[in-house]
């Protein structure tokens, strides 16, 4: 499903958890915005490297800018959405079992 909004255009997918990774490796490029909503946390920040199981990213925050490891593997069945925008083209990916 596509959604609209103003000049950006919003893209929505579904992933299976066993699906999510080989999508990371594949479209997530660096220097991209992502947004990570798992369990009870929000992680905001720039794409800095891809790994086989993980992504690095510099947080975007006021007060955090640290540079963090996110595990995809281990975290992949608690993920409620993740954002993905690059030259503003926002890609929403919900993901499922």
């Amino acid at each position: 499903m596509d959604k609209s909004l103003g000049k950006n255009m919003d893209t929505y997918i579904t992933l299976k958890e066993t699906e999510l990774m080989e999508y990371i490796n594949k479209k997530f490029q660096e220097n991209a915005l992502i947004e990570i909503s798992y369990n009870r946390v929000f992680v905001p920040g720039k794409l800095l490297y891809v790994s086989e199981n993980s992504i690095i990213l510099q947080l975007k925050g006021q007060l955090l800018n640290q540079v963090v490891e996110i595990n995809i593997e281990e975290i992949k069945d608690e993920i409620v959405e993740i954002r993905h925008t690059i030259d503003n083209k926002t890609t929403i990916i919900t993901v499922i079992n």
